[in-house]
């Protein structure tokens, strides 16, 4: 009988093109998602290079926790020397990295290094960052794993432009440059061992490895980093024996690379073999050598979450498959040995782990050749007896057999590689043989020869096998295609069957590894005591089984510290040619060893749920923008508008606005648990929907203890606002600020989540922002500075509302001219009454307004270049569609018929692939809306929060629309001869069950003999109505739409005119040419000297009726630019001054050294403030050297110049008295400053 594992695959077309790898490619990242913070560099380091930012810091950006910590990864390779003969050697890839070795390091003789290097391609080579997900400008144009559709897109962990971890890094290396063993003049053995003999070029094991880090800015996350690494096996040869692992370089006390203070030598590490963590303290727990350490001294820990799996050795290795179908599970008795004799069944493996049952008939002595995994063996039948995994007496200690390592199913029983350690009894030991863990823990298995378990698919699932091993995938939710994303259309969406790239299958679901675990951990004192160079070395320190105890420990407890570092691993397991497997752990922190063990189980949580912690909802984009001792702060709406992707619900809530003069807002750091530990902040402003929802949330008790009494304030219920105006700030100083939303969390399983922080100050002094980060400096605008704020509003329509233009960003304005129009519910392709009925066949024809836009009237011209079929993307969305224009460079209109666009997303792309227009340069002309389909109207009863409108080129619209359509009585008149006339009442009445319908539009009755007719139509209801089609002397015109408006007329009176008490009902038609009853107007006579009115030829009664703004509305302004009045200028020359003055040895307006820098002055500043744009300040000694010369930058909005107290030289003033004069067209200033040591 022959039982098959069949693996299926799903093909993706797309385009790779080789990649190449090299040091000329490496490049460095700062993960700052929450309190950790760490520089990192895409050759497989964390902490380096340190001399470009924070090592592993906690809270502090100087507060450095660790040396390095890099990847290996070692490989049991058989090949032949130059004589032929076969070599069993081990290649262990390290990373290069800058640590002390025992030896030298791996590298030629030519110095170049070997290990692992970054491949190109997936970070924009024009620049110096590690791709996040948080800084676009890092992305390349287009990533070499994927096809042209994710080009301008996040390539996510969760799928195509997901962004649902807070902050993401990715990259990709490979041991290409590893080219120990690929020349025979490079090694010992004297083999050239080639990893794919039809790809000479591919040296090293062939190896790749993509690498993500990942951060949660959510408070019960905020002390933890994660690191995934994804390791492919991209040569020919099936590689049997493979083990992963992290080299930690521990240093608690780091800052940058200043050693001076020797924090290092007083560390101390140890592990928990129950939380699968190791982890490093600081002895004293004092850090005060250090001068730049801020605060207390905590811990870190390196969790260990997602190893390798192995879905080859028919054991459960993880523990998981309890739950999903029979299995027999281990017992002592599995490990004795057995005999093979006459009438016994053995189990053998092919190459691709396929299993075979043989039963044994001949007789006893008989020889037996068989071929298992490749091997031949011979078995004797009645003699043979095999065993593995067993436990052996070695020099008086009991160890486990090292068949149990060796890759190969020793006793044919179609496993391979049980171990009794492992998976009966886990027991782990240390070097003296002290038992430090002890656990009756067995594990399932497939019994092969029986069939039993065969069945459970978590016994060997497959992150690649393209089955949902544990059934977690949900087709309501995850049915979203190949990208991960919803409403794409893209292959696979809703086809009800889980294909790649949906969430929680294969690739995206972490519990699809059958995971081995943690497998050794090797400590060594001192921290040079590595062998870097020797391979052989490495791979015996990364044994399974084997866990060191350092001697300054007794009874998991420090006696002393120490400079040791440790290597942690995970093997052994097969990688066969084109397999990939996973390997994850989690930097985390604590202010001691509880907190830390506590913060841990947040982090097995997350990988629990596939790393699908629910984020909080999207960050919104905030401006910033700086005024005369004001900054002025507004954002979008795109956090009010998307669901969680893991709870599927619309959990927004509200914002917080945080500001702090420290970038990574520890200032405004605050808020703490019940046991005093800090855990959050404090923002200068909250504002949260107007819902029921509101005040601390009340967790569950087991959700209360796990945040140990902490909780979150969900606001007042004030309603939503997107600007803020900041007045608490003094113009010189910098300001960090961030908007964040939140959500309104789950009360049994889930606290809110916010937006995370993100800002990073580089060595060089440059700032990374996030999009919901945004720093500013006051300052007065130039001197001179004029704006004329009035804004003039032509309007063209019906509607009796209107509305102003409000400046919010004086910096963006652009001088344009705008139009803006209106969707309303007659045409709007919206069921706004819920009857599913749209627009035209709809019975709600009365127009209410809907939606607004704003469209840009000056002609966009923009340079783009089209490649192939690939969409290019446009700086603008929302184009219009009669408005877009392909030029050539000569100017020549393309025909559309060449092209394609996407009006709405923003996009072109040529027609065909073989375009004679691929490549070459392309002018394109267009209008787009800045603003489209906005619902956002002050007062609109589509959408709850309508207190302000989007911000666009610097300037939003205040509406004040007429939403309820009523009679405008004071602008509703008799034009008549007579000295008096009729009171009349324009109003509303059913007619008998036609409902009267509020009809937006102005009325005029006119006078004359046998001008109208009244409507035919069934009176019963009316006794008094004149008879069908009599004669009237008046007519009823819609001053609106020009057009007569049918009428029933109630005559109590003389025939055919108007009486008091007479009433006439407007009968008029829809879009669609169906009759309705509107309007009604009454009169009456009461006070009048003569009861009897004869209206003729020239009278009139007008009525005024208010009209909310709709698709016939168009409304037309123009914003004004800023500029100088020279004038002005003049008379504010006066206001010039310089702060602060005198200039006492430093000033609150400076900023700290960046990050990592532990030498040096750091910033001094003194401003020259109110300059006219134009102006010159030069510098002078009290005996009249001059020293230096400033000049505006030309930026009217602002009218400040800093100097940094440096000389034309570069060099350090000494105090004293300085004169400076300030020049320009607008006069002269002179002026002196004081500089007090």
């Amino acid at each position: 009988m022959i039982f098959k594992k069949y693996i299926y695959s799903f093909l993706v077309v797309s385009i790779i093109f080789c990649q190449n790898s090299g040091q000329e490619y490496r490049r460095t990242g700062i993960h700052n998602g929450n309190l950790v913070k760490t520089i990192f560099g895409n050759w497989g380091v964390v902490g380096q290079p340190g001399y470009l930012g924070p090592r592993g810091a906690w809270i502090n950006e100087n507060n450095g926790y660790i040396g390095d910590v890099s990847l290996l990864v070692g490989a049991e390779v058989t090949a032949p020397n130059q004589n032929g003969d076969p070599i069993t050697f081990h290649s262990v890839v390290v990373c290069p990295i800058d640590r002390p070795f025992l030896g030298p390091k791996e590298q030629s003789t030519s110095g170049v290094p070997w290990g692992f290097e970054p491949v190109s391609g997936y970070m924009n080579e024009s620049q110096e960052f590690i791709a996040m997900s948080t800084i676009p400008s890092s992305w390349p144009s287009s990533w070499p794993d994927k096809d042209y559709s994710w080009n301008g897109k996040w390539n996510g962990f969760f799928g195509q432009d997901v962004q649902n971890i807070q902050q993401e890094s990715f990259y990709v290396m490979d041991d290409n440059n590893d080219e120990e063993f690929n020349f025979s003049q490079n090694n010992q053995w004297g083999v050239e061992f080639k990893p794919d003999p039809n790809n000479l070029n591919l040296n090293g094991l062939g190896l790749e490895v993509k690498v993500r880090g990942m951060q949660w800015g959510q408070f019960l996350a905020q002390d933890c980093i994660f690191w995934l690494y994804e390791i492919t096996n991209k040569s020919s040869t099936d590689y049997n024996k493979v083990v992963f692992g992290e080299l930690v370089g521990t240093y608690v006390g780091v800052t940058g690379t200043d050693d001076s203070a020797q924090e290092y030598n007083d560390d101390w590490s140890f592990f928990d073999v129950n939380e699968n963590i190791t982890y490093t303290g600081d002895f004293d727990n004092d850090c005060t050598s250090n001068p730049n350490w801020v605060g207390d001294v905590g811990m870190v820990g390196y969790a260990f979450l997602e190893s390798p799996g192995n879905p080859y050795d028919g054991i459960d290795n993880d523990g998981d498959a309890l739950g999903f179908g029979a299995a027999p599970i281990f017992e002592e008795s599995d490990f004795d040995e057995v005999l093979i004799e006459n009438g016994s069944s053995i189990v053998t493996i092919d190459s691709d782990f396929d299993r075979n049952i043989l039963l044994m008939n001949e007789p006893n002595g008989a020889t037996v050749s068989l071929n298992s995994q490749g091997n031949n063996i011979e078995i004797i039948l009645g003699e043979t007896i095999l065993v593995e995994g067993n436990i052996i007496d070695n020099n008086g200690d009991l160890v486990v057999n090292p068949n149990a390592y060796d890759g190969i199913d020793n006793d044919l029983d179609g496993l391979i590689d049980e171990n009794y350690y492992l998976h009966y009894r886990q027991r782990k030991v240390d070097q003296d043989g002290n038992v430090l863990f002890d656990i009756l823990n067995p594990r399932y298995f497939i019994n092969y020869l029986s069939g039993e378990g065969l069945n459970n698919p978590m016994i060997d699932e497959n992150r690649f096998d393209g089955i949902d091993n544990d059934g977690d995938w949900d087709s309501t939710y995850d049915d979203l295609g190949t990208d991960g994303l919803a409403n794409t259309n893209d292959s696979g969406e809703g086809n009800g069957f889980p294909d790649a790239g949906e969430p929680n299958f294969d690739e995206t679901d972490p519990d699809e590894s059958d995971q081995i675990g943690l497998s050794s951990f090797d400590y060594f004192v001192p921290a040079d005591n590595f062998p870097h160079s020797d391979d052989e070395a490495i791979w015996d320190r990364m044994t399974p089984g084997f866990f060191d105890v350092p001697s300054s420990i007794s009874n998991g407890l420090p006696l002393s510290g120490e400079d040791g570092d440790f290597i942690f691993t995970s093997g052994y397991f097969p990688l066969k040619a084109g397999q990939t497997e996973r390997f994850s752990i989690a930097l985390v922190y604590g202010e001691n060893q509880s907190d830390l063990l506590s913060n841990k189980k947040t982090v097995q949580s997350i990988y629990d749920q596939d790393y699908r912690f629910p984020p909080p909802p999207s960050k919104p984009t905030l401006h910033a923008v700086p005024g005369d001792e004001k900054v002025t702060l507004y954002w979008d709406r795109v956090a009010e508008e998307e669901m969680d992707p893991v709870l599927k619900e619309f959990d927004f809530q509200g914002y917080k606005i945080y500001k702090a003069t420290d970038s990574n807002f520890n200032d405004v750091r605050n808020i703490t648990n019940a046991n005093g530990v800090i855990e959050g902040y404090s923002p200068i402003a909250q504002y949260d929907l107007k819902d029921d929802i509101g005040g601390y949330f009340y967790p569950s008790q087991e959700l209360f203890e796990s945040s140990q009494g902490y909780t979150f304030f969900l606001g007042d219920s004030t309603g939503l606002v997107h600007q803020f105006i900041d007045t608490d700030v003094q113009n010189g100083r910098t300001y960090y600020y961030a908007v964040v939303a939140y959500d309104n969390g789950d009360p049994e399983s889930m606290f809110p989540s916010e937006n995370s922080k993100l800002i990073s100050i580089l060595n060089s002094g440059d700032i990374l922002l996030d999009k919901n980060t945004a720093f500013a400096t006051p300052s007065s605008a130039a001197a001179g500075y004029n704006l004329d704020e009035n804004i003039n509003i032509s309007h063209f329509g019906p509607a009796t509302g209107n509305l102003s233009i409000e400046i919010i960003d004086e910096t963006q304005l652009s001088g344009h001219e705008y139009e803006v129009t209106f969707f309303d519910t007659s045409m709007d392709s919206i069921d706004n009454d819920l009857d599913n009925e749209i627009d035209e066949i709809d019975d709600e024809y009365v127009p209410m307004t809907s939606f607004y836009n704003v469209l840009n009237l000056n002609e966009k011209n923009e340079r783009i270049a089209l490649s192939d079929t690939f969409y290019y993307n446009l700086e603008n969305t929302n184009i219009l569609p009669d408005y877009f224009f392909l030029e050539n460079p000569n100017g020549f209109e393309i025909s559309a018929n060449d092209y394609e666009v996407d009006f709405e997303n923003g996009r072109v792309r040529l027609n065909s692939i073989d375009n004679e227009l691929s490549g070459t340069d392309l002018f394109a002309r267009y209008l787009y809306y800045p603003v489209y389909k906005s619902p956002y109207i002050k007062g609109s009863p589509w959408v709850s929060e309508t207190d302000d409108a989007q911000v666009f080129d610097g300037v939003s619209i205040t509406f004040n629309n007429d939403w309820d359509i009523s009679y405008i009585e004071q602008e509703s008149y008799w034009v008549s001869s007579l000295d008096e006339n009729y009171i009349f009442s324009l109003g509303l009445q059913d007619v008998n069950s036609i409902v009267a319908q509020k009809m937006p539009n102005n009325y005029v009755i006119s006078f004359d003999e046998n001008l109208g007719l009244s409507y035919s139509l069934d009176l019963s209801a009316f006794p008094d109505a004149v008879e069908s089609n009599v004669a009237t002397n008046f007519k009823v015109f819609d001053l609106t739409n020009n057009v007569n408006v049918p009428y029933l007329f109630l005559d109590y009176g003389r025939a055919g005119k108007i009486d008091g008490n007479d009433i006439i009902y407007f009968y008029e038609k829809d879009i669609n040419d169906n009759y309705h009853f509107s309007w009604n107007i009454s009169f009456f006579d009461n006070g009048l000297q003569n009861p009897i009115k004869d209206y003729t030829y020239g009278d009139s009664l007008f009525l005024s009726v208010s009209k909310p703004f709709s698709s016939r509305d168009t409304l037309y302004f123009q914003t004004n630019l800023p500029e100088v009045n020279f004038e002005k200028s003049i008379n504010e020359l006066s206001d010039v001054r310089v702060v602060p003055n005198p200039y006492v040895a430093a000033t609150k307006f400076e900023s700290p050294l960046p990050p990592g820098v532990t030498s040096g002055r750091g910033e001094r500043k003194i401003e020259f403030q109110n300059l006219p744009s134009d102006a010159t300040v030069k510098i002078f000694t009290s005996r009249g050297q001059h020293i230096r010369t400033l000049s505006h930058s030309g930026n009217i909005h602002s009218g400040t110049i800093s100097w940094d107290l440096k000389t034309k030289e570069n060099l350090d003033i000494a105090y004293g008295v300085y004169f400076y004069i300030v020049e320009s067209l607008s006069g002269i200033k002179k002026g002196k400053i004081g500089i007090i040591k």
